[in-house]
């Protein structure tokens, strides 16, 4: 049954914001079936102060990892967060009913879609019977011949569980540089010959990581020595020493950027094909008290999305949480920016822009009011809510 919902803007990431604008869904399916301005009043039609806006995109999360929410404090940088988290799943099983609740939560306050990091296959069932669309890319970490070979076993092996819908909805990816060998990124690559469409990786999340590249020091030759007989001292940051094994994708997915410089976005754009640079705010100043250089990055104009990370490096797995974050940091980028971040570029990146991220008539991407929204800035603030609309 058709229903109309108009409010004082919709930004349907189309074209220009539609000044009291009227869209009309078919309830049981969510598809959008027109978009038009609302010139006088239409029957049947329910008025919102507030903003319509497409479903949101996380384009980074790790949904498995729900059951250590709070169990990590606030660290002062990232080897220590990750040497908690190796001891904390020595003790901490899997929870179904805390995976199921974040995936819940995570629907309730507008989130349409999900680009997840797997280590396991715990979390199918719940993605199976989820609301959400899942990109799901599973993990692989390891160095020696034999950790490589029992990897490629897992990855199908869990691969075979999430792939419920589509094979090219799963691929294998890196944790990040400095958790794998060349072999292991070349073992990746091998198992996702027929499915180069998207890859993920955690990049530059902290300082440490472009110390290791540059002289082998920092805090991660201090916590995780056996790493760096995998390292190459190149005198160079991070991404340009590694780059070079994703150049094959179509889309690659740099996850935190948090010390990436000018430097090393400019090589990004020059080498892959598609970047996409997904920034996670209140992890990375859980993480690392740090955010990403925004400045530098809307100078070169790249491909934003905005993620959550998990539930052990954050209180909640909110969009709008996260973009609360971006523009109180950014104050000069504008709502326009920042829902693009939050809807059609992750989309984009993730490869479902087909259906989600913006409000076309024929789709089903989610339709969200924000309530409390700030007209004279026009932007969200802290009191910015999100509703679901269908």
């Amino acid at each position: 049954m058709p229903k109309n919902i108009a409010a004082q803007y919709v930004f349907t990431n189309t074209g220009e914001p539609l000044k009291n604008g009227c869209v009309t869904y078919d309830e049981i399916s969510g598809k959008i079936l027109s978009i038009k301005p609302m010139i006088s009043e239409m029957a049947n039609t329910i008025f919102y102060n507030g903003v319509l806006v497409p479903g949101f995109v996380n384009a980074h999360c790790h949904l498995e990892l729900s059951h250590l929410k709070g169990l990590v404090p606030q660290c002062k940088q990232l080897t220590d967060f990750l040497s908690q988290i190796v001891e904390l799943q020595k003790t901490h099983v899997f929870s179904n009913e805390m995976c199921q609740l974040a995936d819940h939560e995570m629907y309730n306050v507008g989130i349409n879609v999900v680009g997840d990091i797997s280590n396991t296959s715990d979390s199918a069932f719940v993605k199976k019977n989820s609301k959400i669309c899942y990109r799901n890319f599973v993990e692989l970490i390891g160095t020696s011949e034999d950790r490589i070979k029992k990897n490629t076993q897992t990855f199908y092996n869990v691969a075979k569980l999430l792939d419920y819908n589509d094979k090219c909805l799963v691929s294998a990816v890196p944790h990040s540089p400095y958790f794998v060998s060349d072999a292991q990124f070349e073992s990746i690559n091998r198992i996702n010959i027929n499915n180069k469409y998207v890859i993920s990786i955690h990049n530059q999340e902290t300082a440490a990581e472009n110390e290791l590249y540059r002289s082998h020091s920092g805090s991660f030759v201090n916590i995780f020595p056996n790493i760096v007989s995998n390292i190459n001292i190149t005198n160079k940051n991070s991404l340009p020493s590694y780059g070079h094994h994703l150049v094959d994708y179509e889309n690659v997915l740099l996850v935190h950027n948090t010390y990436s410089v000018r430097d090393d976005f400019q090589y990004a754009l020059q080498i892959f094909k598609n970047p996409y640079f997904v920034i996670c705010p209140k992890s990375n100043l859980y993480l690392e008290g740090s955010l990403p250089d925004l400045n530098t990055m809307y100078d070169l104009n790249l491909n934003l999305c905005l993620g959550t990370d998990s539930l052990s490096s954050n209180n909640s797995l909110s969009i709008l949480e996260e973009m609360k974050v971006i523009v109180k940091n950014f104050s000069w980028l504008s709502f326009d920016e920042v829902i693009k971040m939050a809807t059609i570029n992750g989309a984009k990146a993730l490869k479902f822009d087909d259906n989600f991220g913006s409000l076309k008539v024929g789709t089903s991407p989610g339709l969200l009011l924000l309530e409390n929204f700030d007209f004279q800035k026009f932007n969200i603030n802290d009191f910015t809510t999100v509703k679901r609309i269908c």
